[in-house]
């Protein structure tokens, strides 16, 4: 597997700020107010509020997410960082693992993306708040992919690139995959522990206006 992922090289400050302001921008519109309504609805029925956003949330088709028949070969993989080019395939992979595709265009630079054969075969992004605190996110490995530890390696990526950027707490929302960020060190921590820094990640904002959407969703915090 070649990595070209390197730790650091993509988030400043003012990165940082900058996404931030244009996704708090995007979360007040009433375009995007009337979405969350509707996938917090569509949760409360379902109980899978990700399954809701994947659902419900508009995205543009693409043909470069894995499809074809036949096994991966690990060898072949390529870990590098997203581009702007990839965020169509980006959101056709985080929807096909059941997560919600929204906000990548604003930090799709911070994706740890897997290419295999000119195929997306994972991903992971993570978001920085404030001087030192992350949320990773959107953390796919394709079925065609699994077993070969690709969660594993986007994870501890994105914790290393969060780290160099001088984050001190990384958080995250799970449901169905609580045993592997465990595993990675993360451990549970209710909304109302959270830092006001982070706050106003997309996901807090759902998930602390919506609690009745959100019964299984776990959030939870590593310290670094």
């Amino acid at each position: 597997m070649a990595d070209l992922f390197v730790p650091g090289t993509y988030w400043t400050r003012e990165r940082a700020d900058a996404a931030a302001a244009r996704m708090v921008a995007t979360m007040e519109s009433p375009p995007m107010q009337a979405l969350l309504s509707g996938i917090a609805s569509a949760a409360a029925e379902s109980g899978d509020p990700a399954a809701a956003a994947a659902e419900l949330t508009p995205v543009a088709r693409a043909a470069s997410i894995a499809t074809a028949a036949g096994p991966i070969e690990r060898d072949a993989c390529i870990v590098r960082r997203g581009r702007i080019e990839d965020v169509p395939a980006l959101a056709e992979l985080i929807i096909h693992g059941e997560l919600p595709p929204m906000f990548i265009e604003e930090f799709v630079e911070a994706f740890c993306v897997v290419e295999h054969k000119g195929e997306l075969i994972g991903c992971g992004g993570v978001e920085l708040y404030g001087p030192d605190c992350a949320v990773i996110r959107s953390v796919v490995a394709h079925e065609r992919a699994r077993g070969l530890g690709l969660g594993g390696v986007i994870g501890r990526l994105l914790v290393d690139d969060a780290r160099a950027y001088g984050a001190k707490e990384i958080y995250l929302f799970t449901m169905h995959a609580l045993a592997f960020w465990e595993h990675l060190g993360f451990q549970q921590l209710e909304l109302a522990r959270w830092r006001p820094e982070v706050q106003v990640n997309w996901q807090y904002m759902f998930c602390s206006t919506f609690p009745q959407a959100v019964a299984g969703v776990y959030p939870m915090r590593m310290l670094v």
